[in-house]
Parts: C-alpha cells; sequence; structure tokens
C-alpha cells in the first residue's frame, strides 16, 4: 500500500459498510481487479475505476465494529433491545 497522508488536519476512522442494488454488484463482479485495486489491497477502487459510485458519510460517533464472533452477538443484542 502506498503511504497514507498524515501531518496536520482531521483524521478519520474508516468503518465500511456495503450495500448494493442488484444490477451494482453484478456488474462490480464481472470486472476484474484493475492494476490499482491488486496493488493497494483495496476492492473500492476497482468500483471507482470503473466509474461506480461510492458514498461516504461522516458521523459524530464511532459506529460499532462487527469483525469476530463475539461483536456479531453484541450487535445483534443491541438490535433486539431496540
Amino acid at each position: 500500500r502506498a503511504t497514507a497522508p498524515w501531518g496536520e488536519g482531521p483524521l478519520y476512522h474508516h468503518i465500511g459498510l456495503y450495500a448494493y442494488r442488484r444490477a451494482a454488484l453484478e456488474r462490480f463482479v464481472a470486472l476484474k481487479p484493475s492494476p490499482l485495486e491488486r496493488r493497494e489491497r483495496l476492492e473500492q477502487l476497482r468500483a471507482l475505476e470503473a466509474g461506480m459510485r461510492i458514498d461516504a458519510e461522516i458521523v459524530e460517533s464511532l459506529p460499532l465494529g462487527v469483525d469476530t464472533p463475539d461483536d456479531l452477538e453484541r450487535a445483534r443484542q443491541i438490535l433486539l433491545s431496540n
């Protein structure tokens, strides 16, 4: 991966949430990984280089990440309580 920008300025924590319309997902999986995607190991670059739209939002609180079975169980409990 290329070195990320650093220094003064705002810093952001990235949480990826992927949602596709069926046609967009079918298009995405039909694309071959681009050289940039392979170099950076970021599949989002394949979509961007193919002209597909990616949206991003800045939020004030850090959302719950779901990366482990324990995280998944915690998320399920939160969803059930709401």
